[in-house]
């Protein structure tokens, strides 16, 4: 029985007797205190069922123009938090990219991207990292080379401080520090 976060999207894993998280992993919103479908009240406990979103892949490449949606208007980013993205390995290591806006896209020199990156197994516009509240999420666009985590594929991650992603050949690190 498929379920998803209400408010990302986020496939909900849901075992044992923990049938109804408190918050969403992703986007660490609360959910409803009840099992998101009629048919999960009636399992046995000690059963694990494995959730798959119920939405469709989006088609195609994703563009983030200058029209924004009415749910990235109300995104901001911390107060007195500098969250920056350094290029660990790559064609510019030391390099440092600031996110300036809560929503922001990665993608190859001349893409069109936010964050353009001089590397040709990165797509033009290769993944999304975003900023909610206190977390920090990595949202792979439909890229051909896909973004990693440790040796992962991944579609969607939340980053932790120092984390470590892969598009293409260069690795970014995720530095967050107060001001």
């Amino acid at each position: 029985m498929p379920s998803s976060c209400p408010y990302c999207g986020a496939s909900l894993h849901r075992d044992g007797a923990d049938q109804t998280p408190a918050k969403c992993w992703m986007c660490t919103a609360p959910l409803p205190q009840e099992p998101l479908h009629s048919e999960l009240k009636g399992m046995p406990s000690n059963q694990t069922v494995v959730l798959r979103p119920l939405a469709p892949r989006r088609p195609g490449a994703i563009r983030l123009d200058e029209k924004v949606s009415s749910h990235t208007q109300t995104l901001v980013l911390p107060a007195n938090v500098a969250i920056k993205l350094a290029v660990v390995t790559g064609n510019a290591p030391g390099k440092v990219y600031e996110l300036s806006r809560p929503l922001m896209t990665i993608g190859r020199m001349g893409g069109g991207a936010d964050i353009e990156i001089d590397d040709p197994e990165v797509s033009r516009l290769h993944c999304s990292v975003e900023v909610r509240r206190d977390a920090i999420l990595l949202q792979d666009l439909r890229s051909k080379n896909g973004t990693f985590i440790d040796d992962s594929r991944v579609f969607s991650a939340r980053l932790e401080e120092t984390s470590e992603f892969r598009v293409g050949a260069t690795v970014l690190r995720v530095d967050r520090t107060t001001i």
